[in-house]
């Protein structure tokens, strides 16, 4: 099912929004720049591979439970990230997502709570999509933390808008102009699960209006499996293998020297 029109266009009532609203959105910082990100463990984000290869080499940051990037918030450096191995592989978009590690444990509050993977969404779903506003926007969003409405749209549409660049890996969303959003690595949230991440496509004001998401469905497997590895390598000792007990022989049990 298609979604309404009517939906798309009238404007949420909710644009700027409190961090106890997306307490599991991230502003992710390298030099001067930022990107949104997602939390999932209590030192583990989410966020687009896109976001963290613009700048190779720099210094992360995440800020967890601000309400605008220069709010306070607890400030945590990332000691770690994995890329996915096939990202840009078949498009610039296919398997848009990293994963960083942070430095020590979030303090989880009301402002700070971790997401939780969802399943597949169809066309017509409504999601929520969070983001950090620029400067490009009016002065009463500029820097804040934003929440726009969005209506998955189905796979040929999206192929329809962007070609080549739509692999199994993403899904895309309609978006109302009036409530663009300025960056990405944002969280896709439906039904208070995690759904997907902005990638692409979500800033304009101009038509189709049509954002690209990372599919966290699609990619769920590979999310379990290095958030599993992250964890061992950083914060989980590895169970040493316990030795085997070799039962004696009365015979034997004699000769044993005594140590």
């Amino acid at each position: 099912m298609a979604p309404s029109s009517d939906v798309i266009a009238r404007p949420s009532e909710k644009f700027v929004v409190s961090s106890s609203v997306v307490p599991y959105h991230v502003l992710v910082v390298y030099n001067a720049l930022y990107c949104s990100g997602t939390l999932l463990r209590s030192n583990i984000v989410i966020t687009t591979a896109s976001c963290i290869t613009s700048e190779k080499g720099a210094k992360i940051f995440v800020k967890v439970g601000a309400n605008s990037i220069t709010g306070l918030g607890q400030v945590i450096p990332v000691i770690d990230i994995k890329i996915h191995e096939y990202f840009a592989y078949y498009s610039k978009l296919n398997n848009d997502v990293a994963m960083l590690v942070l430095e020590e444990n979030v303090i989880f509050k009301n402002e700070v709570k971790k997401a939780v993977l969802g399943r597949e969404v169809l066309p017509g779903t409504m999601i929520e999509v969070s983001g950090w506003g620029n400067q490009n926007l009016p002065q009463s969003f500029a820097n804040m933390l934003l929440q726009t409405d969005m209506a998955i749209i189905d796979t040929q549409e999206c192929i329809e808008t962007y070609g080549d660049l739509i692999t199994p890996s993403i899904f895309c969303a309609k978006y109302n102009p009036e409530r663009h959003l300025t960056d990405t690595g944002g969280p896709a949230i439906s039904k208070q699960l995690l759904v997907g991440i902005l990638s692409y496509g979500a800033s304009s004001t101009q038509e189709p209006n049509v954002a690209v998401f990372t599919n966290t469905s699609y990619l769920r497997k590979w999310i379990r499996l290095n958030t599993r590895k992250m964890l061992e390598k950083h914060c989980v000792p590895r169970i040493q293998a316990v030795p085997k007990l070799t039962m004696l022989s009365s015979e034997e049990a004699v000769k044993a020297p005594i140590v």
